[in-house]
């Protein structure tokens, strides 16, 4: 069967640990593709300021030169909270033939039981979980195997990017580079669209 690995979050922005995480992760599991989900309205935390639109486009532009890798607007396209049960019941539905698997980190792991029917989350796909070096793992992934014994746990190393959002936004905002942390076209799409601009700050 085809396996597709679905990839949530924010993006606000996307980085290259994200797109490391996606490309490690579709190499070491042999996926198909690994699609990135933008939320509309994060369950489990503040909405973000950015425009779910502006945050589509900033992964459409990250992913476009990057084989294996593609966004989908599932999550943006449906009213109210984005949770990762809808997501899969609808793209299930619409893809017989497709076994998908959702990626996490290992730091989501433990919160992983308090999602929204997570019995039905792992009938529906595996969870694929990237571990930094360092990160003891194992304690969440036995609480999910104790709790949920049908479930596909997948575990993929990747290297430490210490690189986070909130920090992008946060230099961002205070007008320093990203260059290293931002695909070219995502950084151009930012500045072209004034995004992450402190209130006042000349544009």
């Amino acid at each position: 069967m085809r396996r597709i690995g679905l990839f949530g979050g924010t993006f606000d922005p996307i980085h290259i640990g994200h797109l490391v995480a996606a490309e490690f992760v579709l190499e070491a599991c042999e996926l198909e593709q690994v699609v990135f989900v933008p939320t509309r309205v994060p369950p489990h935390k503040e909405a973000p300021d950015t425009p779910a639109e502006d945050r589509f486009r900033m992964v459409e532009l990250a992913v476009a030169d990057r084989p294996g890798l593609a966004v989908s607007r599932v999550e943006l396209d449906r009213q109210g909270p984005s949770y990762t049960v809808d997501t899969l019941r609808h793209l299930s539905a619409r893809r017989p033939g497709v076994r998908f698997a959702w990626i996490l980190g290992a730091d989501q792991l433990l919160g992983f039981p308090m999602w929204k029917s997570p019995e039905e989350i792992v009938s529906f796909a595996d969870l694929i979980v990237v571990v930094r070096p360092g990160y003891n793992e194992h304690k969440g992934m036995d609480a999910v195997r104790d709790r949920f014994p049908k479930a596909t746990l997948e575990m993929v190393e990747m290297p430490r990017l210490d690189v986070s959002s909130s920090e992008l936004r946060a230099r961002l905002a205070a007008g320093r580079t990203v260059s290293a942390l931002v695909p070219r076209a995502v950084q151009e799409y930012i500045r072209d669209r004034g995004l992450y601009e402190r209130t006042g700050q000349p544009k």
